[in-house]
């Protein structure tokens, strides 16, 4: 039996709250006319979240699983598709931020391109979406525990 494809990708009402942020900046913004640094700085702001919040709409999915097993991954110019021999490395990586650990998921090309997606890419841990990686067939080495042990997919 075959398993449906699977997508990760920021969620849909983050995007849009971003860009509800990023509008009530421009609307600070267009208040503040008369102090001229808080309008720059207003303006700025909401540029900068409006982008950020249309980007995590339009990247949709950000990173999908189907059988083959097929990576294919969502960016502003399109989307591409990895197969097990275009992918040099898949990493599960943990990192401090500030009173945080954070988990990325790292994807390493045959061609040296190297893609990190985080829970904010996948709206869910990256550890989650590595252990289906392994289930659909891909080796993905978990460096989260401190050692570099390689999860080989279960063959049975």
């Amino acid at each position: 039996m075959n398993k449906p494809v699977q997508h990760w990708a920021t969620p849909i009402p983050a995007g849009v709250a971003l860009i509800g942020v990023g509008a009530a900046f421009a609307v600070a913004a267009a208040a503040s006319y008369t102090e001229g640094p808080a309008m720059i700085l207003f303006a700025i702001a909401a540029a900068v979240v409006i982008a950020s919040g249309a980007v995590a709409l339009l990247r949709r999915p950000r990173l999908s699983l189907a059988a083959g097993p097929l990576l294919t991954v969502g960016t502003l110019r399109g989307r591409f598709d990895l197969g097990p021999d275009d992918i040099e490395s898949i990493e599960l990586l943990a990192t401090r931020r500030l009173a945080f650990r954070a988990r990325q998921l790292l994807v390493e090309t045959t061609e040296h391109r190297l893609m990190v997606f985080g829970q904010w890419d996948l709206g869910v841990n990256p550890a989650a979406v590595a252990e289906e990686l392994v289930a659909a067939g891909f080796v993905v080495k978990d460096r989260t525990r401190g050692d570099a042990a390689a999860q080989e997919p279960d063959l049975d």
